[in-house]
């Protein structure tokens, strides 16, 4: 008989309301909130496999699998909670496009911070390039027995010694230029020390010095 009277008149014996208002807000919570826990923890592994960057299939099943899972778990709670299936959805495309932006943010920021030390390991490479052609020629100015056994390396009237103070010359002031981020600073910097390589190596063959002077000490 109390069962009956729960199911006429929505109540327990002794006048108290039944929770069934409560039970579906419960329920709903419940599945958003898992429905968003599967949407991070795929937004984590996606983004994790992304950061690593050596399991390129590994990424898309990690994306395929919890996208899968994620959707299920939209759609079971829309099948078994109808009355909010409005709102389970939305909340679980909303989670996901949340989710595909900071994944997307995330690569972005990547992807400009592996340029950016890529440019960078290419400017140092570039800068110990040019500081290896200035330290040999300091040799060839600095020391003097070298500067006496080879004096057509500092005679600025031979064309080759000519040639190579004016590659010095420009090398030196395109890296001014490429110190402070002038986008057209860095291919021509690259050429001027390719050129000056080459005529520092024309100078030496027209001194008849060898590639590494020696020092007073050899």
């Amino acid at each position: 008989m109390q069962i009956l009277s729960i199911e006429r008149h929505g109540k327990v014996p002794g006048g108290t309301p039944m929770p069934g208002l409560l039970a579906l807000p419960v329920q709903t919570a419940l599945a958003v909130a898992v429905i968003g826990a599967l949407i991070a923890l795929t937004a984590f592994a996606v983004s994790r496999g992304l950061l690593t960057d050596k399991d390129r299939d590994g990424v898309f099943w990690y994306g395929f699998t919890g996208g899968f899972a994620c959707l299920s778990a939209m759609l079971g709670a829309m099948v078994l909670i109808p009355e909010t299936a409005a709102v389970t959805g939305l909340a679980g495309m909303l989670g996901m496009g949340l989710a595909g932006g900071w994944v997307w943010r995330g690569e972005q920021e990547r992807a400009v911070r592996r340029r950016r030390q890529s440019v960078e390991e290419a400017r140092s490479a570039l800068r110990a390039r040019h500081e290896s052609v200035l330290q040999r020629w300091v040799s060839y100015e600095l020391d003097p027995a070298v500067a006496i056994d080879y004096p057509d390396m500092t005679d600025v009237k031979r064309p080759e010694t000519a040639g190579l103070v004016r590659a010095m010359r420009t090398a030196a002031v395109l890296r001014e230029q490429e110190d402070t981020d002038d986008d057209g600073a860095a291919p021509a910097y690259e050429s001027a020390v390719s050129e000056l390589e080459t005529a520092f190596e024309k100078a030496e063959r027209a001194a008849g010095a060898r590639s590494t002077p020696p020092s007073r000490d050899s």
